[in-house]
């Protein structure tokens, strides 16, 4: 498989269900329409069992479903095959059973590479891709069935599959249900059958005060709100002799305190990595069980170049207009937003690009040398502001690309091999599941995928937060305030809704920024656009924020910019031969 086709399969939405009841949204307390499958909250669509009967939090939102076919295309990236499984003489299973098959994507796939295999996806809901759009040969082989395994036995023959696939269903089995589920799974399996799990820990990726100070920056000019209507509402700071409350670890302290209280109350492990073992060894023989692997945050990329200001013809024209506007009315503006930090990127492949898609290879997945994509110490004058276009090739000095050099030299990721000398099989054998190998030839930039999943696994879980809040809000508002709900003067006069979605929007947009997407498109061969001309004004405010964000990253620690920001882990074992 080459490095080139690193990319996700196209997953359409959930299908609508032709037969439509009414329930009760627990958040808005109104009658909501309810179809077989989906339950709408607030525009995002969940599953309509009840949270005690089938617990997973996640949404079944389109960018949602699309985290399951980037993290199979990663894993078919490093095992170059569907399976760790190692099958002796290439004799593949008979029949297969993917067990929380989401949207089909690992079954599409292994039917291709197993062409004499019958497949089963099981699932909670109808999201599958439909027989009806397959290749003949590979639809008569996939059936797809639907049902909650957490409360009824598996709907499965005895000894019924050679093979079970299983990956990512932690984030939805409580504690107490993986043994009876194993027990299930180890029914289901013939004599000699094999089942292969991958598995997450559930992960709050967290950014640094040095990292999102700068970027409140804009809104924190002035202590006076002004209103359409010409009001203006001047928020009252509290002194610091009044407040008891310690200062929060970082920005988005209570989006992590409600996320990790989602699994919490729905007894589920926040590390399956660590418990799993204990229940899979106890079903089947001759396990495998590899080391945790920790990826870690990807590595601070330059900051973008400033715009040019705009011509003195149009600073002429913008200064007659702002004349006009303030002749014609007596009531004082609000004032503008400036623009944010974003860029556009352009539809037109560079020479890079090209060179890129006729040799096959896709340099975001592979080490490519003299990339230099971390900075964190980088100053002002190895960075200037107003250069033409901050590539990611040309923002450092040589200095700079000395030190950037050997920052890149840190591994991507961290192995814990701390549980891997009970296995049977022991530690050589457990990491050969993993192809660490093919995982030190990746880019550094690789690690921005691994946050971009583990971030959008949280705001997947969002209406499930918003429920945690409002129980916080109506019995536990101690709680709320030592994770800075009322501190917060920018949104105290919000209604609850309203502050949790700014809230969730500013962790996405920090996410994004730390991200920085601009920096690996660059990497593939897009050219990076200038960015849209400002005024004397707009550009003096910007110029402020890119000295602020550079002077942040002074602060930046060892532990900051290596934390871990997702754990995998995999096991394989084999059903006894009686």
């Amino acid at each position: 498989m080459s490095n080139s086709s690193f990319v996700a399969p196209f997953m359409p939405p959930p299908r609508p269900s032709t037969a439509t009841t009414m329930a009760l949204d627990s958040t808005s307390g109104r009658r909501v329409p309810r179809n077989r499958d989906f339950l709408n909250k607030h525009g995002h669509r969940h599953h309509s069992y009840d949270p005690e009967k089938a617990p997973y939090p996640l949404s079944y939102d389109r960018q949602v479903l699309e985290l399951e076919n980037m993290d199979h295309s990663f894993v078919m990236h490093v095992k170059k095959s569907v399976s760790i499984v190692q099958f002796p003489d290439h004799i593949f299973p008979k029949r297969s059973l993917d067990l929380g098959c989401g949207g089909g994507t690992w079954v599409l796939d292994a039917a291709k590479e197993w062409p004499d295999c019958e497949f089963v996806g099981f699932d909670l809901v109808d999201v599958q891709v439909p027989t009806s759009l397959m290749e003949p040969d590979i639809a008569r082989r996939i059936s797809w069935v639907h049902g909650n395994f957490l409360t009824t036995k598996l709907p499965f023959d005895d000894d019924e599959f050679d093979h079970v696939h299983m990956h990512g269903l932690g984030r939805g089995i409580p504690e107490n249900k993986w043994g009876v589920l194993f027990e299930e799974v180890n029914r289901v399996l013939r004599p000699g059958g094999v089942v292969e799990v991958l598995e997450h820990d559930i992960l709050f990726p967290t950014l640094p005060k040095w990292f999102t100070a700068p970027l409140r920056t804009r809104n924190k000019r002035s202590d006076s709100v002004h209103y359409p209507n010409g009001s203006h509402h001047r928020i009252e700071k509290l002194p610091s002799s009044q407040s008891d409350i310690p200062p929060l670890p970082h920005d988005h302290a209570l989006l992590e305190s409600l996320y990790y209280a989602v699994f919490e109350n729905r007894f589920i492990n926040l590390r399956p990595t660590a418990i799993l073992p204990i229940y899979f060894t106890s079903n089947f023989r001759r396990v495998i069980s590899a080391p945790i692997v920790h990826f870690r945050m990807p590595a601070l990329p330059p900051l973008q170049a400033l715009p040019q200001p705009l011509p003195p013809n149009a600073l002429l024209m913008e200064a007659s207009l702002s004349s006009d506007r303030s002749e014609t009315t007596s009531q004082p503006r609000a004032p503008s937003t400036p623009r944010p930090l974003a860029v556009s990127f352009s539809s037109t492949h560079s020479s890079a690009t090209s060179k890129s898609a006729s040799s096959g290879e896709s340099s975001l997945f592979s080490n490519t040398e003299g990339s230099t994509f971390s900075c964190p110490t980088t100053s002002p004058a190895d960075c200037s502001p107003h250069s033409p276009a901050l590539s990611c090739d040309t923002a450092n000095t040589s200095s700079s690309k000395t030190e950037t050099a050997h920052i890149m030299k840190k591994p991507l990721y961290i192995v814990d091999s701390s549980a891997v000398e009970s296995t049977l099989m022991g530690v050589a054998a457990s990491q050969s599941l993993i192809s660490l190998d093919e995982i030190d030839k990746l880019s550094e930039r690789s690690l921005a995928m691994q946050l971009y999943w583990s971030y959008q696994s949280v705001l997947a879980c969002q209406e499930a937060m918003y429920e945690e809040l409002l129980d916080r809000t109506r019995n536990r508002t101690g709680q709320l305030a030592e994770c800075g709900w009322d501190t917060d003067q920018e949104l105290s006069e919000l209604e609850s809704r309203t502050k949790f979605e700014i809230l969730v929007d500013r962790y996405k947009r920090d996410m994004q920024a730390r991200i920085s997407l601009w920096c690996s498109l660059a990497e593939l061969g897009w050219s990076v656009p200038p960015r849209e001309a400002m005024s004397k004004a707009e550009l003096v405010e910007e110029e402020r924020l890119y000295q602020a964000m550079l002077e942040a990253r002074r602060f930046a620690s060892e532990e900051d910019l290596y934390a871990p920001c997702r754990s995998v882990r995999v096991f394989m074992g084999y059903k006894d031969v009686q």
